[in-house]
């Protein structure tokens, strides 16, 4: 249900004593503009809230009811302000100012931030890539494979690591990618080794055991 505001209970008493607004503006001797604007709640027509109070009083007293309830239902819906006015305390209540998402302290945090993972990214990167021995792989012969004492190796590694098959170096092409043959002297089982050694002396060696067959 509706509470009534101060106008509407001051306007409510006078009408149910039969007293006009210009009858109570000659006994209260306050002016009639000033009293219209009470009844009408327009408390910004009014001067400071001190003489509002007092016109509360002067309007209780010239009618002969309690002006502190009416006084307490000024203070329930108006506030002083600093200058003394009366203000709606809707007005008053503090709103939540959304903060932009993005201002230049946070953009410049964010790059920051940015840079510095991209920095540690590419030193990770790259101190993995110095850590991790040579790529070599081995295409042929396949493991086991049975071969006549000629076989052919193939392979692919780095173009600037060196490669030895059987302890002998073996020619790179541009791409990285190695052919060469071998000649296994004795049939049965044959081991062949195959190594790549990149420019920080790090190796990797790979081996097929092959089936020698004259």
């Amino acid at each position: 249900m509706k509470t009534r505001t101060v106008g509407e209970v001051l306007q409510s008493e006078r009408i149910n004593q039969k007293i006009s607004l210009e009858t109570l503006a000659t006994q209260s001797r306050i002016k009639l503009v000033l009293l219209e604007a009470l009844e009408a709640n327009e408390f910004t027509k009014l001067p400071a809230a001190v003489y509002v109070k007092g016109y509360i009083k002067a309007y209780a007293r010239l009618l002969g009811f309690d002006s502190q309830p009416v006084v307490a239902l000024l203070r329930r819906d108006f506030k002083e302000s600093a200058r003394g006015q009366l203000v709606p305390r809707e007005f008053l209540k503090p709103t939540l100012r959304r903060r932009p998402l993005f201002t230049p302290m946070r953009f410049l945090a964010v790059s920051l931030i940015a840079g510095l993972l991209t920095v540690f990214g590419y030193v990770a990167w790259q101190w993995r890539g110095l850590s991790q021995p040579p790529l070599l792989v081995v295409t042929q012969p396949v493991e086991s494979a049975q071969v006549a004492a000629k076989v052919t190796v193939k392979g692919l590694t780095q173009p600037d690591n060196v490669v030895w098959v059987q302890d002998q170096p073996v020619a790179l092409k541009p791409d990285g990618s190695f052919t060469t043959d071998l000649v296994l002297p004795v049939e049965g089982l044959v081991t062949i080794k195959i190594s790549a050694t990149n420019r920080r002396g790090q190796q990797t060696i790979k081996e097929r055991t092959v089936v020698v067959k004259y």
